[in-house]
């Protein structure tokens, strides 16, 4: 079953993403890992939706200014911790399960403490749910993106 809308536990992932972007004052939140794969983007106040045009395109200079750089060592169990405060790309960003990052986006001024400790709070779930999805495109949802990696 391909990712999306109607994959239940991608849907409970945007879910989860478009709420702690709402919680934070953030304009959207997204997962992607070491290889610049976006699992899902969640925009406060839409429905579910893949099509997010302009939030890929932040998703993209997100990870070619903090992970790209860094993607060996992830692999090698390095971490991302960071909040970017100005400029036109402002974000904070926590690393899990040692290849996917967690960002909530935001078009002003944040709390950084405040973000990350919102983020910490929901990070267990959405970890649950990443781990939980099926590659892109691959097999249905008996087969886990990270039982398939170990």
């Amino acid at each position: 079953m391909k990712l999306g809308v109607g994959h239940p536990v991608w849907k409970k992932l945007y879910e989860e993403l478009s709420g702690l972007a709402a919680s934070s004052g953030g304009a959207f939140a997204f997962v992607l890992d070491e290889g610049n794969g976006l699992w899902c983007v969640g925009v406060p106040n839409r429905e579910p939706m893949t099509q997010t045009f302009d939030e890929n395109r932040a998703a993209d200079r997100f990870y070619a200014a903090e992970v790209a750089p860094l993607a060996d060592a992830m692999r090698r169990g390095g971490r991302i911790d960071v909040a970017k405060m100005d400029g036109d790309d402002r974000y904070v960003a926590l690393s899990f399960a040692t290849i996917y990052v967690l960002v909530v986006w935001f078009k002003g001024e944040f709390e950084a403490p405040l973000v990350r400790a919102r983020m910490r709070r929901v990070l267990p779930n959405i970890e649950a749910l990443v781990v939980d999805l099926p590659p892109d495109g691959g097999p249905g949802g008996t087969s886990g993106a990270g039982k398939l990696r170990a």
